[in-house]
């Protein structure tokens, strides 16, 4: 429950309604493409849009206005599934852009089949404007909130938008289109217009009734607070964990139980909603492990809930204005440096499987690692690199990343790779959690890889003296820290 608990924290008690069930659509540095849409009114529903009268493009998040009154704005929300034929709000994102004009017009106006003949995107499911009709706008119009031919509307005008929409990637940064109303020359966001919010709070509240009348019968008691709940909804709702290295990773996603284990109540699942986006927001290391996520989770344990929350607010500020750990978006760097007694830390480590973005795939969880733990361990790192004379880094980044590479550059396929990962993840399981790593088991992957480093084929391109450098290194480390344990 300490992970539980401590994204509960996280979310804002000042938040009410849909708030905090809102989520930012991209990260900091990335572009929106706006597109304005000339309605004849768009303060009564159903909204009759008659056409698209500019786009344009910003960056994300730009102006003076604070990441809560964003997120308002954009009224963004993950869609409940890939084959689902509505979304939350009127936002399509992008990605980073192909490299070549043509690529990036298939994409919006659709692909060649395999004769090399054009596809209308109509008929082309993977263009983003086939995707943005029948996965998106088409629902607002059946549901009634645009009137009839507003879809067909917009669609025209962006097909002739199309060539003026892909002139707008001009940066190797994550786009997204989000379509708004032209109000005198000046975008409205979907936040700004009653209709689109109408239809957030309606498609949001109707879903929340399904989940909690399928899911929850014959238990209303929500996990969290204690309290009895007209309805409930489950865990699996704010965290998409696919797959489990532990059997009961975390309560309610076990799909043989999934309904009586853990059901939370409307206010638990808003706090846990909101938790989770500051989670992805503020505490997120995506450098320290490649192909990794690394959820750095502070909790505060301590009666004062109003102090702890301060607590927190000190530390999220201290990561922000860490240069170091800013400039290479690895959180792990900052960690050791903050000292509280009353904080502690839970790690997890995931990711999520190519191909299916809805799932999250956990490899690991720790919970209840002190910060003095993690300066101890950054200490003995530290006089490993003065033994071996080696130049690398002094930050706790480091020392994971070189564990990492030195036993990844050792898979000479996908498959040998994917054994080491398990072996690398177990192992900075055992360091953060303070227990003993077996070392003769990693110095015998290392023995029995000596002949392949001095004897590298053509397609292998590292240095064998660097690698095996690095082997003693890591051992030296490893070796020191069970001395530690052992003390």
């Amino acid at each position: 429950m300490g992970f539980l608990n401590a994204v509960y924290d996280l979310g804002n008690k000042q938040l009410s309604g849909i708030e905090s069930f809102l989520q930012l659509p991209l990260q900091p540095g990335g572009k929106e493409i706006r597109v304005y849409l000339k309605a004849d009114n768009f303060d009564e529903k159903p909204l009759k849009i008659l056409s698209v009268s500019k786009v344009d493009t910003v960056d994300f998040m730009s102006g003076e206005q604070d990441t809560e009154k964003w997120k308002l704005k954009y009224l963004y929300r993950d869609p409940v599934g890939p084959n689902a034929s509505w979304k939350f709000t009127p936002i399509i994102k992008i990605g980073k852009p192909k490299k070549n004009y043509q690529n990036n017009y298939e994409d919006f106006a659709g692909h060649k089949d395999k004769n090399g003949k054009a596809i209308s995107w109509r008929e082309d499911t993977k263009s983003y404007f086939f995707k943005l009709k029948n996965k998106t706008l088409i629902d607002y119009e059946e549901s009634g909130y645009f009137a009839a031919g507003s879809v067909d509307a917009i669609m025209n005008g962006l097909e002739n938008q199309v060539g003026n929409i892909i002139e707008k990637f001009t940066e190797n940064a994550p786009y997204m289109i989000v379509l708004g109303i032209d109000d005198g020359g000046h975008f409205l966001y979907p936040g700004d217009i009653p209709i689109f919010v109408d239809y957030f709070k309606e498609k949001f509240d109707n879903r929340n009734r399904n989940l909690g009348s399928n899911k929850s019968k014959g238990n209303k008691r929500c996990a969290m607070c204690g309290k009895e709940a007209e309805s409930t909804v489950n865990l699996n709702e704010i965290f998409n964990f696919a797959t489990f290295d532990k059997k009961s990773f975390l309560p309610a996603l076990d799909e043989n139980a999934h309904s009586k284990v853990f059901p939370i109540c409307k206010d638990c699942f808003a706090m846990l909603s909101s938790g989770r986006e500051r989670l992805d927001r503020e505490f997120l290391d995506q450098k320290t492990l490649p192909g990794t996520n690394i959820w750095c989770i502070p909790e505060i344990i301590g009666p004062d809930l109003a102090e702890n929350q301060k607590i927190i607010n000190q530390f999220r500020n201290f990561i922000q204005k860490n240069d170091a750990v800013q400039s290479e978006k690895a959180m792990f760097d900052g960690l050791a440096e903050f000292m509280n007694a009353n904080l502690v830390f839970h790690f997890v480590f995931w990711e999520k499987p190519k191909g299916k973005a809805a799932q999250e795939l956990v490899h690991l969880m720790i919970e209840d690692v002190p910060p003095t733990r993690l300066r101890r361990i950054e200490k003995i790192w530290e006089k490993s690199l003065k033994i071996v004379e080696s130049k690398k880094g002094e930050r706790l980044s480091s020392a994971i990343k070189t564990i990492y590479f030195t036993l990844n550059n050792l898979g000479k396929d996908d498959n040998e790779r994917k054994v080491l990962k398990d072996i690398i993840v177990k192992t900075i399981g055992k360091i953060l959690n303070g227990e003993k790593v077996n070392v003769e088991s990693i110095k015998l992957i290392f023995v029995q890889k000596f002949s392949q480093l001095l004897h590298p084929s053509k397609e292998q391109k590292i240095n064998p003296y660097s690698e095996i450098k690095d082997m003693f290194l890591v051992i030296d480390f490893l070796s020191s820290l069970n001395e530690e344990v052992n003390k």
